[in-house]
C-alpha cells in the first residue's frame, strides 16, 4: 500500500481548489500610464479609439461645451503620444429633441460613419461623418423620433452610456439608479437606425452600491463590463459578467469585481472621479478617463493599462472563437486541396490522352470477326482521323490513333506526384481576429484508362501552421492525412464529369507561445464533382466548368489549459459541422507541340459561392462552470480564384507543372495565395497498332498489332475485306520471347 497516495491526493485537491478561488483576484488590470487632460478636455465622460489606434475621441461632460472631440495619436493606443494640436470638435447641441447639452456616453457604428451620444437627461442624436472616424464633415441625422427618458420606457431617470451589438440589431443603455441600476436592451428593426428602436429585455444589477457610468463588452459579447462611479472620495469597482449567449443580457451571471486604480493621488486623498471605459482593437489595453468634481481638485485625465490577456480583467478566457473557427477552415482547406489537386490530375490526363477528330466524320465499323472485332474501337478511331487523307491518296496510309504522331504507346497504370505550398490571411470579421495561414502538402497517386474512363486512388498528407492575432503568441498547428478515389466519367460529346470521394483524419494541437495547451482529433468524409466542356472555343481552348463541394467534419472535444497568464481552463463540446460550396467559371490552356516534348499553358478563374451554414460551438470555463455558445457566421459569401501555370511534358511520360493561384473574398479582405508543384510519370507498355489501308483494292486493309510482355513479343496479322458482305479474311497469331 502507498501511505503517500492519499497525502499526494489532498496535496492536489489543495492546490486545484486554490487556483480557482484566486483566479478571478489575481486578473487585474495594470496601470502603464496617465495623461493630464487639465484645460483640454474639462470634465472626460467617455473614451474611444478607431480601429488603428491614430485617433482617441472623448465627451467633454459638464463643461458647457456640448462637444464631442477627437485627437490624432502618433504611436496607435498610445495616449502619451496624443497631437492636442489636431483637436476637431462636433457639436452635440441640435437643439429640440436631439439637442445633447453635457453629453455623457457615445458610440459609433461598425464601419466609423455614424456616431451616436447621450446624456443623463435622455437626450440622444446621431451624426453621419463622411470619413470614418472623423469629425471634420459631421451632418446631424434626422430626429430619432424619441426620448429615451420617456419613450420607448418612461422609467429611464439616468442614461450615461450607450452601445451596440457587433451588426447594430441591439442597443445598450444604463438606467443608473444608485442601489438599484439596471442595462435595458432595445431591438432595432434597422442596424443602427435608432428610429426603428423597441424595447426588448432588461438585466437589474444588484451587486453595486453606487452608481454605475458605463457598460462595455468583450468583441463576442460573452463579457459585459460595467464601471461605477461617486462624487465623493470612495473605493470603485469595475464590475464583469458572463454571458452565456453573446450580447444576450438574460444570459447574464456575476463574475467578480476589480477596484480601481489610478495614480498620483491629491492631497485631499482623491484621485479622481471614475466615468468613461474603453478597450483597444485587440483588447490587450484598457482606458478610463476620470474628471475632477467639487474639492477634487485637477483630476481631468485618461489612464491606459495593459491587460494579460484580451478582455482581462476579472478573469482571462482562452481565445475560443477565432481558434474554432480556424479549426473550421483547416477543414475546408484540406477538402479544398485535395480536390483541386486532384482536378488538376484530370487535367493533365485530358490533355496527354490519345487526340481524336470527332468533328469531321462519323465512322461505324461492324465486325463479325470474333478476332478482330476486339480491335473494333481501335479501327474506328484510327480511321476516323484518317479517312479524308486516304480518300484523297491512293497509296498505302499509315493509319494512327494520335493526331501528330504514330500511336506507339497504350497507358495503363500511372503513378503521379503533387506537392503545394500556399500562404494567406483571414481579415478581422465581427470579434474573429486576423489569422495568417500557411499550408503545405504532397499528394501520391495512381490511376487507370479504362474505356475511356479515369479511375485512381490518392493519398495526401498536409499542414496547417495557422498563427492568431491575439496578443498571446496563439496558433493551430494541424495535421491531416487523406485517402481520396476518384473517376472522370466522359458524356455526351466533349463534356466530362470529374469526381472524388474522400475521408480524411485530423489531428490540431492549439499553442502559446510555443507551449501546447490543448489538443484536438477531427475525422472528415467529403466529395465534389465538376462538370466540364472540353469544346473548343477559341484556340486557347476555353472549358466552361460548374462545381460543387460538400463535406461533414467532426472535431472531438478538447480542454484548453490556457496558460499561468490566462489562468483559465476551457472545456469544449465536440463539435460537428458541414461545409459546402458552388462555383463556376472556366478553364484554359494552350500546348506547344516541340521535339519529342510539348509545353502546356493553362490555368482558370473561378467564382465561388460559400453554402457553408452559420457554425456553433459550446465551451465551459472552469472557474464559472458555465456552458457558453459562440455562432460562427460566414467569412465570406463571395470569392474569386484564379490561376496560371505551364506544364512540360517529355515523350518518356515524365512530366513537371508549377501553377500560381490566388484566392480572394469579395466580401472582407481574406486572401490566399499557393504555389503549386506537380511531378509525374506515365507507366507505359510498348504496344503498336498499324493500319493499312487501299480503298481502290476492294478496301482491302491490312492489320499488324504488336505488345511486348517483357522478354515476351505477341503479334498478330491479318488481312480483310473491310466493307464485303461475306468478309475475307486472314489472320495468324506469334509468341516469340528474347532471353
Amino acid at each position: 500500500m502507498n501511505f503517500f497516495l492519499p497525502l499526494k491526493i489532498i496535496t492536489y485537491l489543495i492546490i486545484f481548489l486554490s487556483f480557482i478561488c484566486n483566479s478571478y483576484a489575481e486578473v487585474k488590470p495594470n496601470l502603464l500610464r496617465t495623461v493630464s487632460l487639465t484645460n483640454i478636455v474639462k470634465s472626460p465622460s467617455d473614451v474611444r479609439f478607431n480601429p488603428a489606434g491614430t485617433r482617441i475621441f472623448f465627451s467633454d461632460f459638464r463643461s458647457g461645451a456640448n462637444v464631442l472631440i477627437q485627437f490624432d495619436v502618433d504611436t496607435p493606443f498610445n495616449i502619451s503620444t496624443i497631437d492636442f494640436n489636431s483637436r476637431v470638435e462636433l457639436a452635440t447641441n441640435g437643439g429640440g429633441i436631439d439637442n445633447i447639452t453635457d453629453p455623457q456616453g457615445f458610440e459609433f457604428n461598425n464601419d466609423g460613419t455614424k456616431v451616436f451620444a447621450i446624456n443623463d437627461g435622455g437626450g440622444f442624436n446621431a451624426h453621419l461623418l463622411s470619413t470614418p472616424y472623423d469629425f471634420s464633415n459631421a451632418t446631424m441625422v434626422a430626429d430619432d423620433g424619441f426620448h429615451f427618458k420617456t419613450d420607448p420606457d418612461p422609467v429611464i431617470n439616468n442614461n450615461r452610456a450607450v452601445k451596440f451589438n457587433l451588426d447594430g440589431t441591439k442597443m445598450f443603455l444604463i438606467d443608473a439608479i444608485s442601489t438599484s441600476s439596471r442595462v435595458i436592451e432595445f431591438n432595432l428593426s434597422t442596424p443602427y437606425d435608432t428610429s426603428t428602436v423597441t424595447q426588448g429585455n432588461s438585466f437589474n444589477i444588484s451587486e453595486n452600491d453606487t452608481t454605475l457610468q458605463d457598460l462595455s463588452f468583450d468583441d463576442d459579447g460573452t463579457r459585459m463590463y460595467l464601471i461605477e462611479t461617486a462624487k465623493t472620495p470612495a473605493t470603485h469597482f469595475i464590475y464583469v459578467y458572463k454571458l452565456s449567449s453573446g450580447f444576450d443580457i438574460t444570459t447574464a451571471t456575476f463574475a467578480g469585481k476589480v477596484e480601481q486604480v489610478f495614480e498620483d493621488v491629491g492631497s485631499d486623498g482623491t484621485n479622481g472621479t471614475p466615468l468613461g471605459m474603453g478597450f483597444s482593437e485587440d483588447g490587450m489595453k484598457f482606458y478610463q478617463v476620470t474628471y475632477h468634481s467639487g474639492t477634487e481638485g485637477n483630476r481631468d485625465r485618461v489612464h491606459e493599462y495593459d491587460l494579460v490577456c484580451p478582455y482581462g480583467i476579472v478573469l482571462c478566457e482562452n481565445e475560443t472563437a477565432t481558434s474554432t473557427s480556424a479549426s473550421v477552415n483547416i477543414a475546408k482547406n484540406v477538402i479544398y486541396q485535395n480536390s483541386n489537386t486532384i482536378f488538376k490530375r484530370f487535367d493533365w490526363l485530358r490533355r496527354n490522352e490519345e487526340k481524336r477528330n470527332l468533328n469531321s466524320h462519323d465512322i461505324k465499323l461492324d465486325i463479325n470477326n470474333p478476332i478482330l472485332a476486339s480491335f473494333k474501337h481501335k479501327l474506328e478511331n484510327s480511321l476516323k482521323h484518317n479517312l479524308e487523307n486516304s480518300l484523297n491518296n491512293n497509296q498505302y496510309i499509315h493509319a494512327s490513333l494520335k493526331d501528330k504522331n504514330p500511336f506507339k504507346n497504350m497507358r495503363n497504370w500511372s503513378h503521379w506526384s503533387h506537392g503545394d505550398i500556399s500562404f494567406g490571411r483571414v481579415g478581422e470579421k465581427g470579434f474573429i481576429k486576423p489569422t495568417d495561414i500557411r499550408t503545405r502538402g504532397i499528394m501520391f497517386g495512381a490511376d487507370k484508362l479504362i474505356d475511356n474512363k479515369i479511375f485512381g486512388l490518392a493519398f495526401r498528407y498536409g499542414n496547417d501552421d495557422v498563427k492568431i492575432d491575439t496578443g498571446l503568441g496563439s496558433k493551430l498547428d494541424a495535421h491531416a492525412y487523406t485517402l481520396n478515389m476518384y473517376a472522370s466519367l466522359p458524356l455526351d460529346g466533349k463534356s466530362n464529369l470529374n469526381t472524388l470521394i474522400g475521408a480524411s483524419f485530423l489531428s490540431i494541437d492549439q499553442l502559446i507561445k510555443n507551449t501546447v495547451t490543448g489538443d484536438r482529433y477531427g475525422r472528415q468524409i467529403f466529395t465534389s464533382m465538376i462538370y466540364e466542356n472540353e469544346n473548343e472555343y477559341t484556340r486557347h481552348n476555353l472549358t466552361p466548368f460548374g462545381k460543387f463541394e460538400i463535406g461533414i467534419t467532426q472535431l472531438s472535444e478538447y480542454t484548453d489549459f490556457g496558460t499561468s497568464a490566462t489562468n483559465s481552463v476551457d472545456v469544449h463540446e465536440r463539435l460537428t459541422f458541414k461545409t459546402s460550396n458552388a462555383s463556376g467559371g472556366f478553364k484554359f490552356d494552350d500546348t506547344l507541340y516541340l521535339d519529342n516534348k510539348t509545353l502546356n499553358r493553362n490555368g482558370f478563374v473561378e467564382y465561388i459561392i460559400d453554402l457553408t451554414p452559420d457554425i456553433d460551438h459550446f465551451y465551459k470555463n472552469h472557474i464559472d462552470n458555465t456552458t457558453v455558445r459562440n455562432t460562427l457566421k460566414k467569412h465570406s459569401l463571395h470569392n474569386i480564384r484564379g490561376n496560371i501555370g505551364f506544364e512540360y511534358v517529355e515523350m518518356n511520360g515524365y512530366t513537371f507543372a508549377i501553377n500560381y493561384e490566388r484566392f480572394q473574398s469579395l466580401s472582407d479582405s481574406a486572401y490566399s495565395d499557393s504555389l503549386l508543384f506537380k511531378l509525374g510519370k506515365k507507366e507505359v507498355n510498348n504496344a503498336n497498332l498499324d493500319v493499312i489501308y487501299d480503298p481502290i483494292n476492294n478496301n482491302k486493309t491490312e492489320i499488324s498489332y504488336l505488345k511486348n510482355f517483357g522478354n515476351f513479343n505477341l503479334k498478330l496479322n491479318s488481312n480483310y475485306s473491310l466493307f464485303s458482305k461475306i468478309p475475307d479474311y486472314g489472320a495468324n497469331l506469334k509468341i516469340s520471347g528474347t532471353f
